[in-house]
């Protein structure tokens, strides 16, 4: 990754530098014991659930839950997550994918100029194709049963993704920061009972060790921009990175790789304390649903666009509506 691109390449990487990294920008305080108040008032949220709790994670048959981004998805509609339409591999969905992985290997290449886009992309399409072709429901599957002339195509709008990414990312020097991948965070919090669980698409993680928030974590985005809900994802990625690491990011985003932009948010306490309420609404909800699957309690139905995802959208009153309310809109203008 080199700044030898032009002047439009090279001025982005400066806006990048300043927008997204905060190059030369003074970094927050924070106090000691701010992770471990974040992690307490998780830990007494889920406390105040008691016998609730643990009927649920019993009821998952490891006596453990698990929240992670789609658990929180569904907040939106108790139906929704007791019965969420099985996932299948879409066209957009493998793209992403593959420009996660195309990504993925640039990033951990920190010296020098990379491959031709072409070659990167090919390399990245056989590393997926080998992980597990003999499960189905893979991506590796879909890709060896993608027809040449789709396959092409594809690769063609990856390498165009890469190529743009290469135009504006900068390089970092590898003596200030490091660079995570695809990093895994797993933290268990209520005796084990709860798990929060997720996966980084880039840490960039400060060598200097001080009283500062000093982390930035990214989140990469080839589609179409959901700043709402793609916001929530990336907040919930930074309060995973402080409760896994101990140490506060200093700022969070969401870089949308087809515009060469990032959407941040810098370190906000309330915004950290947001987070957590959401997550213990995810754990209620995982409660409510136990006693509903008992004949205890009757499901909180709300009609969206995750109906599409649900299987109950045929037979669901509250899905009708959402429907009609959407036709309406449409009528009206």
């Amino acid at each position: 990754m080199t700044d030898t691109i032009g002047d439009g390449g090279a001025a982005a990487r400066g806006r990048l530098r300043t927008d997204l990294f905060g190059w030369q920008q003074d970094r927050p305080l924070v106090a000691a014991d701010r992770v471990p108040q974040l992690r307490a008032q998780l830990e007494s949220a889920l406390a105040e659930l008691g016998d609730d709790l643990d009927a649920a994670a019993t009821a998952t048959g490891r006596r453990q839950l698990l929240v992670t981004k789609t658990r929180l998805d569904r907040l939106a509609c108790d139906g929704w997550a007791l019965d969420p339409a099985p996932f299948e591999h879409t066209r957009a969905n493998v793209r992403g994918t593959l420009a996660h992985k195309v990504f993925e290997r640039e990033l951990e290449r920190r010296e020098g100029d990379g491959p031709p886009t072409v070659v990167a992309v090919a390399a990245a399409w056989r590393e997926l194709a080998a992980w597990k072709p003999g499960d189905p429901r893979s991506v590796s599957a879909w890709l060896n049963a993608c027809p040449r002339d789709e396959a092409d195509h594809l690769r063609t709008e990856v390498a165009l993704l890469l190529d743009t990414f290469r135009e504006v990312w900068p390089d970092l020097p590898s003596a200030a920061v490091e660079l995570r991948t695809e990093r895994r965070l797993d933290v268990t919090v209520a005796g084990g009972r709860v798990r929060l669980q997720g996966t980084l698409d880039l840490l960039v993680d400060s060598r200097r060790r001080d009283d500062r928030a000093r982390a930035l974590v990214v989140d990469f985005k080839t589609g179409m921009p959901r700043s709402d809900h793609d916001r929530a994802e990336v907040r919930f990625y930074a309060l995973l990175t402080a409760l896994a690491t101990g140490r506060l990011p200093f700022r969070w985003a969401t870089f949308y790789v087809t515009e060469g932009r990032p959407e941040v948010e810098d370190l906000h306490d309330a915004t950290l304390d947001a987070t957590v309420r959401r997550v213990v609404d995810a754990v209620r909800q995982a409660a409510r649903l136990a006693a509903v699957r008992d004949g205890l309690a009757a499901p909180r139905l709300q009609g969206g666009v995750w109906c599409r995802g649900c299987l109950r959208q045929d037979d669901c009153d509250e899905a009708d509506r959402a429907r009609a309310a959407y036709a309406a809109r449409f009528a009206d203008g």
